[in-house]
């Protein structure tokens, strides 16, 4: 099992490990020229180009739709390149703020033209880095490679434009190397948006860079840093996806997020000066004690206030406790809400044992006829709906339960938090 999903998975993590490659570099010159929402500004109207060509007539491959994208983004990067010259009296980041709504309302409109808008929106957001082919990443090899190697050569003008030019002179120099750094951008961006979508793609821009930043102020090592970040968490991310059956997109977004708040706990707890580290060891337990008094106050004032309400954090309480909504019912209401449960759960593994039946035959190659995934497709909506059934029954005793269980336990949990918080507060206010 193993194997399979390895073999299936090995193009998609060999072309996340090459756009974390390149988006590293332009990452970390990002956060040089604090212009952090650029690659989300540049994706935006790359998906509009990529957008108004599917509207136009061309496929999403097509070497048309690749010319409309590549024309709007070099577009973008005249505008980026323009704004920085305008950014003297105004935060170039609000240009970039304008540049990306604008490209997000006319994609929309563009769209309401599309018979598959809906879809082609989605796909321009999480894109579809599971359908890689080897020959578009022995493209994307080939394109990084050329691009890699150019910014080698023009580092140290490109890394000179990056810094702040306040009080320059020359300042059409430094724009010049803006631009060429804004089209290169644009050109990874115009290729990297198709195949990984825009919320990958600033993934790979800017945590990776992020991770480096955390740990090293030498752009050579903070490279190599988010080079060995972003291709852990790409792993992390694919096969995540596998084992959770969930968007492979979504999930690695979610562990590059993961990748940075273990970086930043490494960073803060571990690797910084022994003064640092005992303080920020001090404010951790601090901040996380009244980040717990808080939400426990907070959730015994909400059930008390409504105990019909979704109460996350009294659920947790009550399964580690193992004193739930039950021990406050009437014999008959426990013995049905008891039954409910077991039912609803029994319904939802037949559900599960139906899909996966499904997923397993087409897996062995062995697919289901018409008649057997309409029969499947019928069993399924019934057992849903006989479940919502008994999820009503459960949520109106549950809350039965709760209106007398609210002054025995939403009391003492609002009382308990409140007095906390306010204890951890006043502590901390002494030690500053």
């Amino acid at each position: 099992m193993f194997e399979d999903v390895l073999a299936f998975a090995a193009l998609p993590l060999a072309a996340a490990v090459v756009f974390t490659g390149i988006h590293t570099w332009f990452g970390l010159q990002v956060l040089r020229r604090n212009v952090v929402f650029a690659d989300l500004a540049l994706a935006q109207v790359s998906a509009l180009g990529a957008t108004v060509a599917v509207v136009a007539g061309h496929p999403m491959q097509s070497a048309g739709a690749y010319a409309y994208t590549l024309i709007f983004t070099a577009v973008g990067a005249l505008l980026l390149t323009a704004s920085r010259g305008m950014a003297r009296s105004v935060r170039q980041e609000a240009f970039i703020g304008v540049l990306y709504v604008f490209a997000t309302a006319a994609t929309v409109l563009v769209v309401d033209r599309s018979p598959q808008g809906a879809e082609h929106v989605k796909k321009m957001l999480v894109g579809g880095i599971l359908s890689v082919t080897a020959d578009e990443l022995l493209k994307f090899v080939l394109l990084y490679s050329i691009i890699g190697i150019v910014h080698c050569l023009l580092r140290r003008p490109l890394l000179a434009a990056a810094e702040n030019d306040e009080g320059r002179k020359d300042v059409g120099r430094y724009l010049f190397w803006d631009l060429v750094f804004y089209l290169s951008f644009g050109l990874v961006v115009t290729s990297s948006v198709a195949t990984a979508g825009v919320l990958l793609v600033f993934c790979f821009l800017i945590v990776p860079a992020l991770i480096g930043n955390l740990f090293s102020p030498h752009i050579g090592v903070a490279l190599a840093i988010g080079w060995i970040a972003g291709a852990a968490a790409s792993a992390a991310g694919i096969f995540g996806s596998f084992l959770l059956d969930a968007p492979t997109g979504a999930v690695t977004v979610m562990a590059f997020a993961a990748a940075l708040v273990i970086a930043g706990a490494i960073r803060a707890f571990i690797t910084a000066r022994a003064a640092e580290r005992s303080r920020n060891r001090r404010f951790g337990l601090h901040l996380g004690g009244l980040i717990l008094c808080t939400l426990l106050g907070l959730s015994g004032a909400w059930v008390v206030v409504a105990p019909a309400g979704d109460h996350p954090i009294l659920a947790a309480i009550e399964l580690a406790t193992g004193i739930g909504p039950d021990r406050f019912m009437t014999a008959s209401e426990r013995a049905a809400y008891v039954e409910a449960a077991l039912t609803e759960r029994r319904h939802k593994a037949e559900i599960d044992q139906l899909y996966d039946r499904e997923r397993q035959s087409r897996w062995d190659g062995d697919e289901l006829t018409a008649d057997e995934l309409r029969r499947m497709g019928s069993m399924q909506q019934t057992l849903t709906e006989m479940g919502r059934g008994e999820r009503f029954v459960i949520d109106y005793l549950r809350t039965r339960g709760r209106e007398r269980e609210r002054w025995y336990i939403g009391l003492p949990l609002a009382a308990v938090g409140g007095l906390g918080a306010a204890a951890i507060a006043r502590r901390g206010r002494r030690a500053e």
